[in-house]
């Protein structure tokens, strides 16, 4: 998990933005199963990433987060800046993702 959030992270600042926040929310019990073909899942490992970027920088971790099979779900969500991040010239972002918990 620590390689997947890391190489995430990576890819942000590759794109030339920078991650503000990390929260790991831990392995949850989720409202439902989540199914894949011969696969069910009533557990995953939360997390969410803050981070400022440009728009176009979101394409590729987005394009990550598709094809990276441990991931289940995930969510790119466009914010207005706040004050902390008002120097970069960028949108505030944040990624939100249920991983599977480790086996």
């Amino acid at each position: 998990m620590v390689a997947l959030i890391k190489g995430l992270g990576d890819l942000v600042y590759r794109n030339g933005g920078f991650v503000t926040s990390l929260k790991s929310f831990g392995d949850q019990h989720l409202a439902y199963d989540l199914r894949r073909p011969f696969e069910k899942y009533d557990r995953a490992h939360i997390w969410q990433m803050d981070f400022v970027s440009s728009v176009d920088a979101t394409k590729p971790l987005d394009h990550e987060l598709h094809v990276n099979n441990t991931i289940l779900r995930w969510v790119l969500v466009k914010r207005p800046m706040s004050d902390k991040s008002a120097a970069a010239p960028a949108a505030a972002t944040q990624a939100e993702a249920i991983a599977q918990p480790p086996r």
